[in-house]
């Protein structure tokens, strides 16, 4: 019976919003020969982690890139892990000389920042992208490979949101209970932890169901400021000390609790588009020029909402789900011919080469330059 590093799973998950590097190079799974599948993920600790554990039982040829101990998603969308790594990774690793084929199984969410071609024709390796989620990666490697349609698209389930949710409560609870204990005794730290640690998770429980775009976010978050307040002031009743000043302290604590999540939330969850750049300048749309697709379908197996498909006379892809899209240019960057683009509500452009030049900083703005270096 394998045992699991609770401690460690802990500290990973609960710290996810920090880069936490693993070493690069190849993780045996299992007991791999030549013949074994390789799969490509970045240095981060947690999706590590998580890829061994849905692939036990498997034997595979795991080969992790520098991704500056970031998630794959938000590695490739910040330019930390690029073809360039994937690249690096091959040639370092020693990887030739461990397996008799060349065959590369790219993350999908890697498609933001990882460019299948120039990878090919600087290793001759041959590349497909596997599934959005790291649990259907047995299935798709017991069909060899081949991804369904609906492994491509992205999910986010309850257990992920809670998982989330961790990351966004520890600060605030370290933070603000030391200060209200200070101000108003060990009642008011112990209700703030209290509201806290209900009234964040219960956001992201409810996440599917909320606003959390456009001005109506503002309902949502005045609604669950309500609520904290609600249960900082029953904790408080239940202590007996409960006044009409510590009920304004917990109406506020609520509201910055809010407020905090609000700068970003939508942004830190892979259902929607950041908020922050979109406040300045609006939402970009996706943009397809179709008469320069040539049906090559790299759009359709890169994007995580189902938001193009592809028709078949004449063979183009087609958008279906404008508003699905969360913007982050995976069909852009993988399109051969440059049929794709954004657009924003004022009218500017976003080109082909400019998404592939650059990439995301943390306010969801395309300022990062790759010409730099890292």
């Amino acid at each position: 019976m394998k045992i699991v590093d609770i401690p460690s799973y802990l500290r990973d998950t609960v710290l996810r919003l920090f880069p936490h590097r693993a070493p690069t190079g190849i993780v045996r799974i299992g007991s791999p020969e030549r013949d074994a599948p390789v799969l490509l993920t970045g240095n981060y600790t947690l999706t590590i982690r998580r890829v061994r554990r849905a692939l036990e039982g498997i034997d595979a040829w795991l080969l992790v890139a520098d991704s500056s101990g970031i998630n794959v998603w938000c590695g490739a969308a910040g330019g930390h892990l690029t073809h360039h790594d994937v690249i690096a990774a091959i040639r370092t690793s020693g990887l030739d000389n461990l397996v008799s084929h060349r065959h590369l199984i790219l993350p999908q969410l890697a498609a933001t920042g990882v460019e299948r071609r120039p990878i090919e024709e600087a290793t001759g390796w041959q590349t497909r992208w596997g599934p959005a989620r790291i649990e259907d990666l047995p299935k798709v490697l017991a069909r060899g490979g081949s991804v369904l349609g609906s492994e491509r698209r992205m999910r986010f389930p309850l257990w992920e949101r809670l998982d989330m949710a961790a990351m966004w409560l520890l600060p605030m609870i370290l933070i603000a209970v030391p200060i209200l204990s200070v101000i108003g005794g060990w009642q008011a730290g112990l209700a703030t932890a209290i509201m806290i640690g209900l009234t964040v998770p219960a956001v992201f429980a409810a996440l599917p169901k909320l606003w959390v775009t456009g001005g109506r976010r503002w309902l949502t978050y005045a609604a669950f400021t309500a609520a904290g307040a609600a249960v900082g002031a029953g904790v408080l009743s239940l202590l007996d000390a409960l006044s009409f000043t510590s009920l304004i302290v917990m109406v506020i604590v609520a509201a910055v609790a809010m407020v905090v999540l609000s700068v970003d939330l939508a942004g830190s969850t892979p259902m929607y588009p950041s908020t922050v750049n979109a406040t300045v300048a609006g939402v970009p749309g996706i943009v397809l020029e179709a008469d320069r697709c040539t049906g090559a379908a790299d759009c359709i197996q890169v994007c995580p909402w189902a938001v193009l498909k592809m028709n078949s006379n004449p063979r183009r892809a087609g958008i279906v789900d404008p508003g699905a899209c969360i913007a982050c240019g995976a069909c852009i960057v993988q399109c051969p011919e440059d049929a794709l683009y954004f657009s924003f509500p004022d009218g500017r452009v976003v080109s082909p080469a400019t998404v592939r030049s650059t990439r995301l900083n943390l306010l969801g703005a395309r300022t990062v330059d790759l010409s730099d270096p890292k």
